[in-house]
Parts: structure tokens; sequence; C-alpha cells
């Protein structure tokens, strides 16, 4: 059968926007198809609604801007359960614990970075290999210098704001200077840089307080703004001073004649004869009937995210025979010490996190317990405590059900707390493990496709980590105190307590052995040569650093490997 199509790129998020674009640079005459389950559009009047729901929703978060999307009013995407009710992403996992897996994300067209923060560090050179390192987890099937290159193409891509004196040579060598100066620290981080300038190191760690980069503009770049200061990264960004995938996707729907079609969410792959690439089966849920529709192409692409494309391959009965599909399902566990500084700090002006500390990486602790990052926050209490929630406290006694404070008084009252928040947060390693996996469940979604079943468990290096990073940052917290008066720490409960960072990574592990991983260093699957997996699902292991400019710099190395292999 003729292929009508050359390139098929399932999922129009970051990793399917960039290989799309690079394909169509690289093949000008290559015909390219993005499918997208999204029908959001991605100019300025669509960021205006998502702004416009963001300012009169009661609920600051995820996904309060995009709920009146179609699909998440239908039910064709994970945050609604199709009944009108605003679902959290729990509900569409059929969770088999024994823990929660807390992070979700966003099925629209341009993906999750409509709505994550825009951190862009590098992983650490070690970080590719910690089973030579340290005897963990997993090496990589490619080093860092192999891959760096490639960063720095995702960095001009992306547009990352960064300093490079902070961190080449001590933690990511570079060949190239970020493509823009980093992003300036808020009024309120200065006085904590200041306050932390010569602490003593913490358990033999030197503690030095970086500029984080970021997919941010400090200035005008890619026709887009300088950062305005919003403060609202999560969930959306009012002025796309941040990076989203609608960059690349208008690029190459305008410019470069990718075909884009959206509404259409992929149910199956069918195997093609021989070697011959699957057919892609989707249903288009803008239409009456909402039928299956089939398209072929020499070469598919993945392009979804670590819990949907397993999906789809154990959906589809493709080749398992390494038994890695859907295993090794990994996160960042995150979790945060707050308190109040000594002096006014006035977040909420500029990004919600610009600082960072990143000692805590990488050591010969990772032997027992793994490495995590520290981040400042400029948000307040972040997901502590809201200044919505401080008013209401402050205002309204629950108890005996009547206002307690108003005027002046509630003014004073909030004003001093509120100004004075600042929040110590830490992001943590998690190890690969097989148990974490994604398998079919017998719940189904609104299409009637079989929900994602996910088995997730806590380990005990992930444990240690999380109580080095709680030791860590209350460690600063005193610091603080006794230097900047910081007082009332709120830190996390006793027990297992943690949240998602938002991290899905692994279940399509890459690596040289095919009894061992699903696809090879570039993505290309080692059973099947015509169908590639791109994106954070390939991850052997998470490392600390936010997974989008690490699977960035892989897509661009697959879509050459692919415009190659044409």
């Amino acid at each position: 059968m003729d292929n009508p199509y050359d390139v098929v790129i399932v999922g129009a998020g970051v990793a399917g926007a960039l290989c799309a674009c690079q394909v169509k640079q690289s093949r000008p005459d290559a015909r390219v198809l993005l499918l997208d389950a999204g029908d959001n559009a991605l100019d300025a009047q669509e960021r205006g609604k998502f702004v416009a729901a963001y300012q009169i929703s009661p609920l600051k978060n995820v996904p309060s801007p995009y709920d009146d999307l179609l699909n998440n009013k239908l039910g064709y995407a994970p945050s609604s359960d199709g009944t009108g009710n605003k679902e959290v992403m729990n509900r569409y996992y059929d969770e088999a614990g024994p823990d929660l897996y807390k992070s979700g994300f966003q099925r629209m067209v341009g993906g999750s970075t409509w709505a994550w923060r825009g951190n862009t560090p590098r992983f650490l050179p070690n970080d590719f290999q910690l089973r030579t390192r340290y005897g963990i987890g997993e090496d990589w099937p490619l080093t860092y210098d192999e891959l760096e290159p490639y960063y720095a193409r995702a960095e001009a891509e992306l547009g990352v704001s960064g300093n490079r004196e902070e961190w080449d040579p001590a933690l990511t060598p570079r060949s190239t200077d970020f493509p823009m100066p980093g992003i300036a620290p808020s009024y309120g981080d200065q006085l904590v840089r200041k306050a932390l300038d010569g602490i003593c190191p913490i358990e033999g760690v030197p503690v030095t307080v970086l500029t984080t980069p970021q997919a941010r503009n400090s200035r005008e770049y890619q026709g887009r703004s300088a950062c305005q200061g919003n403060s609202s990264c999560i969930p959306v960004c009012p002025s796309g001073a941040k990076y989203d995938a609608s960059v690349h996707l208008r690029r190459a729907r305008d410019e470069l004649g990718v075909e884009l079609r959206t509404a259409c969410v992929a149910v199956r792959l069918e195997p093609g004869s021989g070697s011959a690439a699957p057919t892609v089966v989707f249903r288009d849920w803008a239409t009456v009937d909402k039928a299956e529709e089939r398209v072929t192409g020499t070469h598919v692409v993945l392009a979804l995210n670590a819990v949907e494309t397993p999906k789809l391959w154990l959906l589809s009965g493709l080749d398992n025979s390494s038994d890695q599909v859907g295993r090794n399902l990994m996160d960042h566990l995150a979790n945060e010490v707050v308190g109040l500084f000594g002096q006014p700090l006035f977040p909420f002006r500029g990004p919600q996190s610009i600082l960072s500390v990143e000692t805590f990486r990488d050591g010969a602790f990772r032997s027992d317990k793994g490495g995590f990052r520290i981040t400042i926050g400029n948000d307040g209490w972040g997901r502590t405590e809201s200044p919505g929630t401080t008013l209401d406290r402050d205002m309204w006694d629950a108890e005996a059900q009547k206002i307690k404070v108003f005027g002046t008084a509630l003014q004073q009252q909030i004003a001093d707390r509120v100004t004075r928040m600042v929040r110590i947060g830490y992001s943590t390693e998690q190890l690969p493990d097989p148990a974490n996996r994604v398998t079919l469940s017998d719940k189904k979604d609104a299409l009637g496709v079989p929900r994602p079943r996910i088995s997730y468990r806590i380990d005990d290096y992930s444990k240690r980590t999380l109580a080095f990073g709680d030791s860590v940052a209350r460690g600063i917290w005193k610091h603080l105190q006794d230097t900047a008066g910081a007082t009332e720490v709120a830190a996390p409960e006793a027990g297992l307590s943690y949240n998602g960072a938002g991290h899905p990574m692994g279940t399509m592990r890459m690596g040289t052995d095919p009894t061992r991983s699903v696809v090879d260093a570039h993505g290309r699957s080692h059973a099947h040569p015509h169908l590639w997996v791109i994106g954070s699902s390939v991850f052997p292991t998470g490392g600390t650093a936010n997974p989008t400019l690490t699977l960035a710099a892989l897509t661009l190395r697959s879509a050459e490997a692919l415009a190659s292999a044409l």
C-alpha cells in the first residue's frame, strides 16, 4: 500500500512539534502529518481566553485556564470524566497503588508546555552513567558529551535564558553561550541570596545559589516579548514570554508546510507487513460519528508522554519481547519547607522561581540516596498556602461561622504575612523500578478507550532521598532564622509526604540491548524499524533536572536520524 505521508507524528507537544520542524527543515519535500487529541487554537486570541478563564477561576492551578476546552468538557482529555465535573488527574489514572502517582499532563495542542514552569537545567554528566559511577540505576546508551551539541541547539530553539559563568564548567560544560542572559532575580530573591551568602556547608556540601536556566525570555526573542513578571507561569503565561510548543507548531504549520490535524485521538496501531510502519488508527471526536480513521506513513513517530505512549503500544499488541514497555515509570518527588522571612520580600513579582541550589544533585552519596535540586520560591508559599487561603483563614472563623477580622486590620494582617512568605522547595531523584508501570485498565474513557492503570510505589532509596532533601531544606531555613530573622517554619508532615513534579519519565527505555530496552539511542524501535519514540518516556533514568530540555535535545538528535532514514 502506498503511504500518503513520509512521516506521521502522533502527539503535538514539544517533542512532536520539534520533530516536525527539524524533519521538514532537513527534508523540505517530506510529507509530514501531525496528529493531536487537542483542538485548541495556537494564536494570541486563544492565549487571551486562557488568561481570562484563569483570572476568574477560584482555583489558580492546572487545569483552570483550560477547563472550557471542548475535549475537557466532553471527556476526551484526562482532566475530565465527561460528566461535567472537573476531575483531578488521579481520577483518569486507574491507580493500583500502593502509592499515588501524582503527576499529570494536559491533552491539548501544545501539550503541557502551556502550563509548565519553564525551568531548563541540563542533566549532569554523571546522570548518564549512574550504574558505572555509583552502582545503581542504569547507564544511558549515550554520554553527556554526545548530547551536548543537541543541548545547545535545544536551548536556541526554545529560547533559554541563563548565565554561563554560573554553570560552566563546574556543573554542565558548554560549547556555547546561552541564547540570552539569565532572568534577573526579584527583590525578594536578592534578599534571600544575600542572607545565604556565607552559609556553612550542609552535610559537607556547599550551598551555592545560582540563576536557573529557563525557557523564558529575558529580552525579545523569536518575536516574543521579554518576561513581564506576571508570576503565573504555572498554569499559564499571559504574555507568551515563556516558551510553549505553539511556537514550533505555528512554524511547522504556517512556514514549513506540515499538516496538523487536531481532535484526533490515536486508539491503536495496526502492525504493517514485514518491517513496514504500523497504520495509525484514530478517532476524530469533533465529527458526528467519531468513526475510526486510518493513516499510513513510511515512518511513524510516537511523541506522546510516558503514560500515553506505553498505553497506545500495549493497546496495539506491538512487540514487547523485552517486557520493558510501560515499566520504570518515574517522576521527581518534591516537597517544600516554607516560612516567613524577617522583612518583606514582596513575592509574586517575576517568575515563580528564579534562583536554585544545584550542589546536591551529584556526589558519592548517590550510591545510597539520590540527588535533588532546591528552588527558592518567588511564589509565596507555593502549594502549601496561597494568598487566597491566607485571606480565608485570617478573615473567617470556620468554627463559629463568622467574620473575625476585616477592614484595615485585615489588610495589615495579610500584608504582614503574605509579603514575607518564602519557600525552599526540593525536587528529588527517583530510580527506575520495573514494578512502577503503566498497563491497561478495564475502565474506559469517553471514547471507550482503556484508561492507563498505574502501579506505583515509593521505594526506600526515594524515601531516603526525600528525607535528605527535607534535612537540607530545614538546614537552609535554620540559617535564615539565625541570620535574617526568619520565623514560622512550616515543613512536611511526618511520614511519607511528597508532591508530583509533573515530570512523567521512563516506560519506553532506550538502550543498546533489545532484551532490556524498547528503542535504541535514537528512539528507533528495536523490533519495528519504521516506528520511533521521542520524549521523556525513553529516559533510562530521571536525574534531578526538569526533563523538557533533555527530551528536546534527544528529539533533535532523533529527528536528525529520522531525516537521514527517509
